[in-house]
Parts: structure tokens; C-alpha cells; sequence
């Protein structure tokens, strides 16, 4: 059967890559300041932080994990879930053999549970870290008119790494605001749906969402604003910063994600899951020219394009 949804193919395509590239700068303009202090990132590049990709600019660990997740989809989106898990956890293991670009330890180690032949149902730690959520922005698309499938693919791709409730919650939210986000919906009209649908994960995620929506239509401005969302580090976190970007800049790419990579805390996880939502909602004309071309590897990004539409084509018409 084919869906409305399937006919606007040109449009479908500029938003994938939009998802893909928007995430993938985001998260290289937040690697160069990972781990400084704002104070640190105006001392190094000026009073507005940095605002500019410089050549051959790599990604980290968030953008290589989302392509893990992206792989795993390809070999088994059609299947039941738990055919799914097993494919994303087969590439899991192999990512062990790829290059190191700063994963933690928790992704790490869950990884290595697998490989060492532990069920993926039981291979997650309880961590609250945002390594779940960073990568989950794909199952978005893939999944964009199976909601009730994406809702649990989210949760179980999740849980093979983290279990716990913050990230459970973080990563339903990050996948389903995605979905959104290829839907039309503006940032401000996604806080109700993201909170029905993380209703009773979790009490953290859910004050963390209100607060960075109250935040955002607040009069602070953004530096007063950010730091009391919290540093990213956490899932709950890194998603309300997030979220509070796009809620600010709603229309404008680039300043969203100047904006969420400029904090003390984990710029490059920020920077990602704001692009790469916000990129999905604009289409790949509002994500810099010069940024793409800055990014080193884009060719994997092209490459993968093309079988990810032919798959939401597949399951799309399942549905």
C-alpha cells in the first residue's frame, strides 16, 4: 500500500539528509569545546564562542553510533523487534572494531557483554548517560509511520546499552521528536506529544522536559538559561538542552546549534540531537554549505542515503 507520505519523495530525501548532515555537524562544531567550560570556549574562540566548522572537520562517537544504529535498520527494520535487536546488536559488536572517537564507557562495555555472547535483552547497564538517545534519531525515520513501533524500537535499541528509566525516557523521546520533526511540527508544538509519550518513564525526564520548555519561553537569555537546564551529560539533560535550542531558534539551523554547542558540558551530544531534529523539520537548504563541505567523511553520510529511503519505503508500506 502506498501512503501520502511516500509520494513527496524529493522532500523525504532533503530531510533525510538534512538528519544526517545536520547531526553530523552538530556534533563536529561541539567536538572542538567537549569538555571546556564556556569560559574556556570564549577564551579560545572570542565572546560568541565558535561558530564556524573548520576543514576536515570529523564527527565523534554520537554520529558513528547513530550509522551503527542506521546498519542495523537496514538488515532487519522489517523484522519484529526482537529479529531487530539482534541485528543492532551484531553491529554493535562489529563497532567494537571500528575506530575509537571518544565512546563511553557505558556503550562500551555493553558492547563488550555482546560480543562476549550475553543477550542484548541483558546487556545494558543502568546509566543515565545519553548514549542511547544520540543515536536514536534514525529509527525516526525509518519508523515514521509505524509510531507505535518506533515508540518500541526506541526504547529496546535503548536498553541494550543503557537501562536506565532517564535514558529509556530520553531515547523515546529523541526518536519520536524526530518523527515529529519530519511531520512539520514545529519545536513548540512537539511538548505535548514528547510528554504523552514518555508519560511514566520517568519523573527526572519529564521535569527536565517542562522545565526546558519554561525556560525557553522565558525572558532569561540563553547563557542564563542553559546552565540551569544542567551540563548534557545526562540523557534527561542533553535533551532538554537540546530541546531549548530549537524551542529559541525554531527556524534558524545555525544559531540553534551555535547555540547548544557554546555550554559547559557535552557540546558535541547536544549539538548533534539538536541538528539532527531541527535539520529533519528544515530540509537540507538550512543546514550551512560550507559546514557540509567542512565535514570529513561526508561520503559516508551520501552513501547511506539512498538504501535508508528505499527501507522507509519498504516498512512505510507495511504499515
Amino acid at each position: 500500500m502506498t501512503t501520502g507520505n511516500m509520494q513527496a519523495t524529493p522532500d523525504l530525501e532533503s530531510k533525510l539528509r538534512s538528519y544526517l548532515f545536520g547531526t553530523a555537524c552538530g556534533d563536529a562544531l561541539g567536538r572542538s569545546v567537549e569538555h571546556l567550560t564556556l569560559e574556556q570556549i570564549k577564551e579560545k574562540y572570542g565572546e560568541s564562542g565558535i561558530l564556524e566548522l573548520p576543514p576536515e572537520s570529523p564527527w565523534t562517537d554520537d554520529t558513528q553510533l547513530m550509522l551503527v544504529l542506521a546498519r542495523g535498520l537496514l538488515h532487519g527494520a522489517e523484522l519484529e523487534l526482537p529479529g531487530l535487536m539482534d541485528k543492532i546488536a551484531e553491529e554493535l559488536v562489529l563497532w567494537l572494531d571500528e575506530p575509537d572517537l571518544g565512546a563511553g564507557a557505558t556503550t562500551k562495555g555493553a558492547a563488550l557483554s555482546l560480543k562476549d555472547g550475553i543477550h542484548w535483552s541483558k546487556s545494558g547497564l543502568n546509566s543515565k548517560t545519553c548514549g542511547s538517545l544520540m543515536r536514536v534519531g534514525i529509527l525516526g525515520f525509518v519508523f515514521r509511520n509505524s509510531p507505535e513501533k518506533l515508540v518500541k524500537a526506541a526504547s529496546l535499541s535503548g536498553r541494550i546499552t543503557h537501562t536506565h528509566p532517564i535514558a529509556d525516557a530520553a531515547s523515546v523521546a529523541g526518536a519520536y521528536a524526530m518523527k515529529l520533526a519530519l511531520d512539520g511540527i514545529a519545536p513548540k508544538e512537539m511538548f505535548l506529544p514528547i510528554l504523552r509519550i514518555t508519560e511514566g518513564i520517568s519523573d527526572e525526564f519529564t521535569k527536565a522536559l517542562k522545565g526546558s520548555y519554561e525556560l525557553a519561553h522565558s525572558n532569561l537569555s540563553d547563557k542564563e538559561a542553559l546552565p540551569k537546564i544542567g551540563q548534557g551529560w545526562y540523557a534527561d539533560e542533553t535533551f532538554a538542552l537540546a530541546y531549548f535550542c530549537i524551542l529559541r531558534y525554531p527556524d534558524d539551523y545555525k544559531k540553534a546549534v551555535q547555540t547548544a554547542v557554546n555550554i559547559t558540558g557535552d557540546s558535541d551530544s547536544v549539538g548533534s540531537v539538536a541538528g539532527g531534529i531541527l535539520g529533519a523539520r528544515l530540509g537540507i537548504e538550512a543546514v550551512p554549505s560550507l559546514w557540509i563541505e567542512a565535514l570529513n567523511g561526508k561520503d559516508i553520510l551520501e552513501e547511506i542515503v539512498a538504501p535508508l529511503l528505499q527501507k522507509y519505503i519498504q516498512i512505510s508500506g507495511m504499515s
